[in-house]
């Protein structure tokens, strides 16, 4: 069972694995830009996306201005490999996608044939410039062993990611009580207007101010 607090531009999932999820996307993307060693845009570049521990593969093409986009990837570790007609092969190994995560990875192709390989490999993390998104996971280890106050409250270890604040009373903690833990502030967003969502169906509840319609016990989680 997953819970996820939506907040502005920030997504918290709670899981061991995540479920699709509609409204904000909680998977992966890829994209960037494709240029020759000029600086100039290479169109029509196919660049492919290779899970590879699914074996799962995706396809783009890169436009006329040689940008290109491979959004609804599962988390995990990818292959990407970027070809051209007059371009040598571009191949960027051992990329890692995590929830939420917008990769942005640029390939300079060098003229050559395209049997011939360009391979890099440790690169710096990359940086997320494709989005203003954020995203936070706490895995199934944390939510087994992190504390919990009594009420056993999964949705209080949204307090672990950076920018999340809880203003709401301890009491309202409670076992079993949905009726007030909604008074979230996620990056400086009003604190009543996230949306829940419990296995990627909304979690609002009808009634109240923004609250949780159905809060999971820690063990389902």
């Amino acid at each position: 069972m997953n819970g996820a607090i939506l907040g502005g531009r920030f997504l918290l999932e709670l899981c061991l694995l995540a479920a699709l999820a509609i409204g904000q996307e909680f998977r992966a993307s890829i994209g960037g830009h494709v240029l020759d060693n000029t600086g100039s845009s290479v169109p029509q570049a196919k660049v492919q996306a290779i899970n590879l521990n699914t074996k799962e593969i995706y396809n783009a093409v890169t436009d006329s201005s040689g940008s290109y986009l491979i959004p609804l990837l599962r988390p995990g570790q990818y292959k990407v490999t970027v070809t051209a007609a007059g371009f040598k092969q571009f191949v960027r190994d051992d990329v890692t996608l995590v929830i939420g995560q917008a990769a942005g990875i640029d390939a300079t192709l060098q003229v050559g044939e395209i049997t011939q390989t360009v391979e890099v490999t440790g690169e710096a993390a990359m940086l997320e410039t494709e989005t203003a998104n954020r995203a936070g996971l706490i895995d199934s280890r944390s939510v087994a062993e992190l504390p919990l106050n009594s009420g056993r409250n999964p949705f209080m270890l949204g307090l672990t990611a950076s920018g999340v604040t809880f203003r709401g009373a301890s009491i309202w903690q409670r076992p079993f009580d949905n009726g007030a833990i909604a008074e979230w502030v996620v990056n400086g967003a009003m604190q009543r207007n996230n949306e829940f969502l419990l296995d990627g169906a909304p979690n609002n509840a009808q009634m109240g101010g923004n609250n949780i319609a159905y809060v999971p016990i820690v063990e389902t989680v």
